[in-house]
């Protein structure tokens, strides 16, 4: 069967002609839900203060783009900085940071729910229970918390003070991770363990400086993207200092750090783990891939490029890579050989998976 989630946009919006499939339509196809949408979404941050980002979106059924489906489903622009993207049953989120709001969708056709507002930077998003999801936020300086937003009711219900520059978010073994990276001080280096029973700081891990990314391995380890500090000179040229990627043993809280020796990373989403995960893959002055057991990151390249995000398919086990220059995402095999590209808006930072 092709992607329901195609057929849908086509019953809702005939203008969409882009998405027609050949395929008939089947009267007892089952209600669209995010566990049988079927396709990749790319998170395009478009350009600062055009209010010109979107989501991308691939269909894994008939191998179509839409390269703005926000804009073309609901009519008018999603806002500036199209930051990060998350999927909660039925649900899209949206954190469009310097517009400052979460924009809630409807992923039966992704027509505009909801706009929560009330925040100064939202940055990632996570689900933390079965009735929560929660967004960090921090504009450099203040204005740094964790907040929680009520699945149900659709509003903030609650926030979690921390220190400046809170990042990625993920969500391992009932607990909720939160990279803490210091914002434009350029000074964090931890990493908090929260519970969301008590919606508080159970563990905070030292790492290496700047925290931007996490990813969980098989073992339930969390593996964490550390971009070190950034030092300007008079032309703006940048150098980093003290970066590395680490590994928080989530059983015996024990910190591993792997130093690097230089840092050309653009991005924030710059590390992911296998389908199978036992290796981790991150970004640097190309791709790498490292098995989770390995005393040393590896010393060669699986592809020689530079990118601006990325992330792991977790049915194919392809590594979808993110050109923000040229606008469009690669796919590799486990190996590194290119599978296939295809076009999105403007400067795409990160990915998410529907199947």
């Amino acid at each position: 069967m092709t992607t329901d989630y195609l057929k849908v946009l086509l019953v809702t919006l005939t203008a969409m002609t882009v998405l027609m499939t050949s395929c008939e339509e089947m009267d007892n196809e089952p209600e669209i839900t995010a566990k049988n949408l079927k396709g990749i979404f790319v998170v395009c941050e478009g350009s600062f203060g055009k209010a010109n980002g979107d989501i991308s979106f691939r269909s894994s059924g008939t191998f179509q783009t839409v390269k703005n489906l926000f804009s073309t489903v609901n009519g008018h622009p999603l806002g500036d900085v199209v930051q990060s993207f998350e999927i909660v049953d039925t649900l899209g989120f949206i954190a469009v940071n310097n517009s400052q709001k979460i924009t809630v969708v409807n992923l039966k056709d992704f027509k505009t729910i909801r706009s929560i507002t009330g925040f100064s930077y939202p940055r990632s998003m996570v689900r933390a229970d079965k009735n929560s999801i929660y967004v960090s936020n921090g504009n450099g300086y203040s204005g740094n918390y964790i907040y929680k937003i009520d699945l149900k009711t659709l509003t903030k219900t609650d926030s979690l003070p921390v220190a400046t520059g809170p990042e990625k978010l993920i969500a391992v073994n009932s607990r909720v991770y939160a990279a803490i990276a210091g914002g434009w001080n350029n000074d964090g280096k931890t990493v908090l363990e929260i519970d969301p029973a008590t919606f508080k700081v159970v563990h905070t891990f030292a790492v290496a400086s700047v925290p931007i990314d996490l990813a969980a391995d098989k073992n339930n380890n969390v593996w964490v993207y550390c971009k070190g500090e950034a030092k300007y000179d008079a032309s703006w040229n940048v150098t980093y200092s003290k970066m590395g990627i680490c590994r928080i043993n989530s059983s015996t809280k024990e910190v591993t750090t792997f130093p690097l020796s230089s840092m050309s990373a653009s991005g924030l989403n710059n590390l992911a783990v296998s389908k199978d995960g036992a290796t981790v893959y991150y970004l640097n002055d190309g791709l790498f891939a490292m098995p989770v057991n390995s005393a040393a990151l590896p010393t060669t390249k699986l592809v020689n490029a530079l990118f601006y995000g990325m992330d792991t398919d977790p049915q194919s086990g392809n590594i979808v890579c993110l050109d923000a220059i040229a606008s469009k995402a690669v796919v590799y095999d486990a190996s590194g050989t290119e599978q296939y590209s295809f076009e999105t808006a403007t400067y795409p930072n990160s990915v998410i998976f529907s199947y």
